[in-house]
């Protein structure tokens, strides 16, 4: 005990002494990094701490833990292939003396592995997070690094050197100029693809609806790809430049295919605490394999953090729509968002936003204001399960009386309710070629006054395959 609580006080002297320095920008490399930091002395306080409590820090511990401490990949390897043949071991200082190695030899993507496998099983572990932050940063996963960055700088109570040391890292993340690529696919089934009323009247007209108007089934499949750069002009101004593709196709009723792609170019600007854009867009969707409707308009979007735990996002856009067909749906469309997140800890988030657009289309009767309001939670558990939850509920008020095809009156001025549940489920752990399974579900219910026409419930249940490059 006389010993650990040596051991203790030596490394608690480093842990306010010893931070990282990042060289100058266009000079940087995972190996100019000092390992001396306060990470490490929190994990190595906590192993001596759980060593000592069962009697036995034994020499070769010692020497691994400072060859770990020193960046001394040829020590660690020789004192690792020792320890590996001891009968007694402690798991968690073999996988971080194993990563350490690995990213040493900047063999990335195994201390990625291991670094993920040891935070799926004790997600408590700042220290291991912050390591994958850097292998990750180091490995140019920068969406991945500022993920897990923001997570340790959530964490209350580090001297005030470890969050300005994260910042660095921050600041670095956004001076590089990498494509972000994002890819996901996932398989549909539906009884309802248009979302409709199942009723077969139409309100009290005393018209019945055609087969067209009532639900029909698909099978398919839908699939995201997005990309995005931001280049750096000079210091925190940059270029930006995004495209998103979403779409949706079913193999059994073409007729419902739907595909839409956006693209963006505009000015960025950047620091570690906020980031702005201002961005003109075009956007274009294909309906049924044909063309259907083309967009341009303009995004303006503000990140900034309140304080260490607290993020505010702010959006608003303006788009215009055009039709390739004459279309009483073409006009101008308003939107304006807030989303607030709380970074609680390491393992937990919470989030909630609201929106408010405003549809100024040719025919008031599909003019409409929508207010919506959401809420959402993130949370990593043990033995690598993560989860995430959304709840929203959106109130969609028409301007004018509904008019069915032109020429039947409904009687009433279309307002919906829609509720939404959306709740997903993945294991961290599970990789392969980068690629993330995810389970999820999805509940809508829409109540509209005009019932037989627009009210409508769903719900799916579907596996998903997303990767990050």
């Amino acid at each position: 005990p006389l010993k650990a609580i040596t051991a203790m006080t030596l490394h608690l002297a480093v842990f306010v002494t010893n931070f990282i320095k990042l060289p100058k920008k266009g000079s940087f490399s995972f190996k100019s990094i000092s390992m001396r930091n306060l990470f490490y002395s929190l994990f190595f306080c906590s192993t001596f701490v759980l060593a000592s409590s069962n009697g036995s820090i034994t020499a070769l511990e010692e020497q691994l833990k400072q060859a770990i401490y020193q960046n001394n990949a040829e020590q660690i390897q020789s004192f690792l292939s020792q320890y590996q043949q001891q009968t007694q071991q402690d798991p968690l200082l073999l996988s971080y003396a194993e990563a350490k190695l690995a990213s040493l030899r900047q063999d990335y993507a195994l201390a990625i592995r291991i670094y993920r496998k040891m935070l799926s099983e004790r997600p408590a572990l700042t220290s291991i997070r912050m390591e994958l932050a850097k292998v990750l940063f180091a490995d140019r996963q920068d969406r991945a690094a500022r993920l897990q960055f923001d997570k340790v700088k959530s964490v209350k109570n580090l001297p005030a050197s470890a969050y300005q040391q994260i910042d660095r890292y921050l600041d670095a993340l956004n001076s590089y100029n990498t494509w972000q690529i994002d890819a996901s696919v996932s398989y549909l089934k539906t009884d309802n693809v248009e979302n409709v009323s199942s009723a077969t009247s139409i309100e009290n007209t005393g018209f019945i609806k055609g087969e067209r108007m009532l639900p029909q089934k698909a099978h398919g499949f839908s699939y995201n790809l997005s990309f995005s750069r931001d280049f750096n002009i000079v210091g925190s101004h940059y270029v930006g430049f995004s495209n998103e593709t979403n779409g949706k196709s079913y193999w059994d009723n073409h007729q419902f295919d739907d595909l839409f792609n956006r693209t963006s170019v505009g000015y960025v600007y950047k620091k570690n605490e906020a980031t702005f854009r201002l961005q003109p867009f075009y956007e274009k969707r294909w309906y049924g394999g044909e063309a259907f409707h083309w967009s341009n308009g303009i995004e303006m979007s503000y990140s900034y953090w309140l304080s260490k735990n607290w993020q505010n996002q702010t959006a608003l856009e303006y788009e215009k729509r055009r039709f390739f067909i004459e279309n009483p749906q073409a006009g101008n469309i308003k939107t304006a968002s807030n989303t607030l997140i709380w970074y609680r800890n390491s393992e937990q988030i919470f989030y909630t936003g609201i929106a408010f657009s405003q549809q100024k289309l040719l025919e008031r009767q599909y003019s409409s204001d929508i207010k919506n309001v959401r809420i959402g939670w993130l949370q990593e558990y043990a033995w690598g399960i993560s989860t995430k939850l959304n709840l929203s509920f959106t109130h969609r008020q028409f301007k004018d009386q509904a008019v069915l095809g032109g020429i039947l009156p409904l009687g009433k001025t279309r307002k919906d309710h829609i509720y939404t549940i959306f709740a997903q489920v993945r294991k961290r752990d599970w990789h392969l070629w980068g690629i993330t399974p995810k389970l999820n579900f999805e509940w809508r219910k829409q109540k509209s006054n005009l019932d037989t026409m627009y009210s409508y419930k769903m719900h799916n249940l579907t596996l998903s395959f997303e990767k990050t490059f």
